[in-house]
């Protein structure tokens, strides 16, 4: 409701600036644009600032939280931003006091960005890859598990012992999905 009061407040605001501009000619175009954009972004700042975003009813009764993450994205940027998500997952269930349990799985290309050392990743990708590595070892610190696809490693002419010490490689990437699934984990897919 209150995300509507601002969007028609700034529709409004913007008839209002576009009529001024037509009226006051091509001198006052600047100056209406500017105000538009401000009172625009206070209407919207206080619209977010009002409404909280709560996970409330969703984590009622809860006091853990177990998910499986099957990887197979393909771009090193990409699963960079995904590792780091899950990183703020864990802490956001941490802080609404509900212990999560996340094993998260790679099939596919994506075990290449596990290898110690790197073998075929592009220099333009180098940067992405470490921030995957530094932040499994973190997360792998802190409890949660990484999995590797033995099929995919096959595939990627990769031999286990080359994987990042964080890294568990398992057999079938897929098998190891549905068998947590079946002990209770919910399948988190990212593709």
């Amino acid at each position: 409701m209150t995300f509507m009061v601002g969007a028609m407040a700034s529709i409004l605001l913007y008839r209002i600036a576009r009529r001024s501009f037509h009226i006051l000619g091509k001198y006052m175009n600047f100056r209406i644009f500017a105000l538009y954009v401000l009172l625009s972004l206070s209407f919207t700042t206080g619209i977010s600032q009002a409404t909280t975003l709560s996970d409330a009813q969703a984590l009622a009764g809860l006091h853990s939280a177990k998910a499986v993450f099957l990887v197979n994205v393909k771009n090193p940027d990409a699963v960079d931003h995904l590792i780091n998500v899950i990183g703020l997952t864990r802490h956001q269930l941490l802080q609404q006091k509900v212990t999560p349990h996340f094993i998260v799985v790679f099939v596919g290309p994506d075990v290449a960005f596990l290898t110690k050392n790197r073998r075929g990743i592009p220099y333009t990708d180098e940067r992405a890859v470490a921030g995957i590595q530094r932040e499994i070892a973190k997360l792998a610190k802190d409890g949660v598990q990484f999995q590797a696809c033995g099929v995919a490693l096959h595939g990627m002419d990769v031999h286990p012992s080359m994987l990042i010490s964080a890294v568990r490689p398992v057999e079938s990437g897929f098998i190891s999905v549905i068998a947590y699934q079946e002990k209770g984990y919910a399948l988190v897919p990212v593709y």
